[in-house]
């Protein structure tokens, strides 16, 4: 249980992040570091998820073991956060068609120093798209991937620790950032045309147990 409160310290850090209070130069306020928030979010989602208890425990085992796991200085790998954005109806999902892996992926990205993988997460889709969205559940990770990021002339081959949140936003006018080629509202059926990959897939058969809460 301890595990699972420290991860209810994300939640207040989120509010302030959609309500735009972040100190000047754009780093984040913190009350824990993202590490420790991070291994109880993780440990949670175990608790909650355990048909990907394996994906999970070496998801847990890396942050646990790498002091450094938030910075891409991190030999093995790192960890990045990324978002599945929905629209309130639960229909329609934000896709970037990314410029260096050419393919349709959901936001995200590295870290900043000091930065949870929410606020990444939040920061990366407004960068890589001009949408404003709010974490569905600010502290509660929708899902987790490990994936191999292949070898560039600027880095070697190396792995990504995902750590996913479900973000709610209008659909709107978006923009095309200097990583993609294109930004798209689609529905989630077509996400699974766009990338079938099994990442998504998971995605999108867990956004569609969800609710849609009506006001």
């Amino acid at each position: 249980m301890r595990k699972c409160r420290n991860a209810r310290l994300a939640t207040n850090r989120c509010r302030r992040y959609n309500a735009g209070m972040r100190i000047p130069d754009g780093r984040p306020v913190s009350e824990a570091d993202p590490r420790t928030i991070l291994l109880g979010q993780l440990a949670c989602y175990l608790e909650r998820n355990g048909s990907e208890h394996a994906i999970a425990n070496d998801f847990l085992a890396f942050v646990r073991s790498h002091d450094d796991a938030f910075l891409r200085s991190c030999a093995p790998g790192h960890v990045t956060g990324s978002a599945f954005v929905v629209d309130p109806s639960l229909t329609m999902t934000l896709l970037v068609h990314h410029r260096k892996l050419d393919k349709w992926l959901q936001p995200g990205g590295h870290c900043d120093p000091g930065e949870t993988t929410l606020e990444a997460a939040l920061r990366e889709t407004f960068e890589e798209t001009g949408i404003r969205a709010s974490a569905a559940s600010p502290d509660k990770l929708f899902d987790i991937d490990i994936h191999e990021i292949p070898l560039r002339a600027d880095a070697p081959a190396h792995l990504h620790y995902d750590a996913r949140f479900l973000l709610i936003a209008e659909p709107g006018d978006t923009v095309v950032s200097h990583e993609s080629h294109a930004v798209e509202w689609v529905s989630t059926e077509e996400a699974l045309c766009r990338n079938p990959e099994p990442s998504i897939a998971r995605m999108v058969a867990k956004s569609k147990t969800l609710v849609v809460v009506k006001t």
